[in-house]
């Protein structure tokens, strides 16, 4: 049927009051989408309103999410027109956050922004020494059987990373102090308060030293991302003002650690608890990691770890709302007409674990993806479309490259039974903190002695 043919309507939904399902959506997002799935099917509308982002940005939203469940609902999803979807609109919903960076713009200027912002991320510049060293520096100082959390540890080695990647030309002290400030952004033990307090504060310290950066960056005589946006801002992008750098510094700092210290601590979590896994992907890393820093090129052939993360990310993609899009105008999807102001979310949760889209779904079984690439439509852990995470090349070769280096270092020994997800920040990570036991591997070996021993290269402090 046509959609010009078809009546404007929703698909069903609860019947609770907006207010009640919001407040059921942020205490157990996983738990109330599997029971709205089982009674309503495949595609099913929430009341969410803003997310009681009200107070931060003017909601264009009709406050009705639609959730889509199957690849072809994704797809429709993912393959609309730029005249009939927004993600732009969809995001400052979401983040609660009224700026100017890359997930806050559509159309041409998007694409500008995004190519502006690729090189450094694409794949094209070896971060592997630095993600080695700082792993490394960190693993060396569990407690010899001791009890550590992951997803901190985790936390911490992300945060120094992507900071050296954005802002790795400020000054040492510089560095430190904006890499201990990121975990603040995403810290369920703190207040709403806390938290946009700490996003505040590292926003005022990025503007702060905007000013010297690139004349320091031409002193040492390399770029950062942040010296490649100023550059591009002194040579005619009247788009990159302070405010926007600034804003789109916070968002890479942000997104870069956030995300894949969450996915790793389910790495690990699932590791340490299946024995069998465990076996195949340390025979696969063998002792090529035990001596440091190892060649890109030995990181980039481990196809067993690489299922074994891709596997991870089906299980346990980092939120329910793993994409987002405000329709602009009536789109259709499975005989519905949505109404403009309906956020359409792909909900890898539900999908990924459908029995529909994958043969027993909830056993952890990277072997299915040793063979292939997975549909974009069916996995979809970086997004869809013309918005796909900018830093997924990135963002992969750090999961492997943390995981190689801490599995070679470090043997794992899981405490208590298999974690819950629970909400951290606005991200669903282990219950426990991914806690274990760590001992030293037998044979491990110290850093080359011929290896510099700052991961920066010898950067100037």
């Amino acid at each position: 049927m046509s959609p010009t043919l078809l009546s404007t309507s929703l698909p069903p939904g609860p019947a609770a009051d907006p207010a009640a399902q919001r407040d059921r959506f942020a205490r157990d997002p996983f738990g109330y989408l599997e029971e709205l799935h089982r009674e309503h099917g495949t595609m099913f509308t929430l009341d969410l309103g803003a997310l009681g982002n009200e107070r931060f940005v003017e909601a264009r939203n009709n406050g009705k999410w639609v959730f889509l469940t199957r690849p072809h609902q994704i797809k429709r999803m993912y393959t609309a027109g730029g005249e009939t979807v927004s993600g732009a609109h969809a995001n400052a919903v979401f983040f609660g956050t009224p700026e100017e960076s890359v997930a806050y713009i559509d159309g041409p200027e998007h694409r500008r922004r995004r190519a502006r912002i690729r090189p450094e991320l694409s794949g094209a510049r070896d971060y592997t020494a630095l993600i080695s060293a700082v792993a490394e520096g960190r693993a060396a100082h569990w407690p010899e059987g001791g009890e550590v959390s992951l997803f901190l540890e985790l936390q911490a080695i992300t945060a120094e990373i992507i900071v050296e990647v954005v802002c790795g030309n400020l000054p040492a002290a510089d560095r430190a102090e904006l890499a201990a400030l990121l975990p603040r952004t995403e810290n369920a033990a703190q207040a709403l308060e806390d938290v946009l307090a700490a996003d505040a504060e590292i926003r005022a310290f990025v503007a702060a030293r905007m000013g010297s950066h690139l004349r320091r960056s031409d002193e040492l005589g390399r770029d950062d991302l942040l010296a490649a946006l100023q550059r591009h801002a002194a040579h005619g992008d009247a788009s990159l003002t302070p405010e926007v750098i600034r804003d789109e510094v916070f968002s890479l700092l942000y997104t870069g650690f956030s995300t894949t210290a969450n996915t790793l601590s389910w790495v690990f979590a699932r590791i340490a608890r299946h024995p069998g896994v465990y076996r195949r992907v340390m025979a696969e890393l063998g002792e090529r990691f035990t001596l440091l820093p190892a060649p890109r090129k030995a990181y980039a052939d481990l196809p067993y770890l690489e299922a074994v993360i891709t596997e991870t990310l089906r299980l346990h993609p980092v939120s329910g709302l793993n994409g987002v899009r405000m329709l602009t105008a009536p789109y259709e999807i499975d005989g519905h007409l949505l109404p403009a102001g309906t956020i359409l979310v792909h909900c890898a949760y539900l999908l990924q674990r459908s029995p529909e889209v994958y043969a027993d779904p909830l056993e952890f079984r990277p072997e299915r993806f040793l063979e292939g690439t997975a549909c974009p439509y069916s996995w979809a852990a970086f997004g869809g479309g013309n918005r796909m995470c900018v830093g997924r090349n990135y963002a992969q070769e750090e999961m492997r490259v943390l995981a190689a280096v801490l599995l070679s270092a470090r043997r794992l020994h899981p405490i208590g039974p298999f974690p819950e997800a629970r909400q951290q920040g606005i991200f669903m990570a282990p219950a426990d903190g991914a806690r274990v036991t760590t001992t030293r591997r037998t044979g491990t070996a110290p850093r080359c002695p011929h290896a510099p021993a700052d991961p920066k290269g010898g950067r100037t402090p």
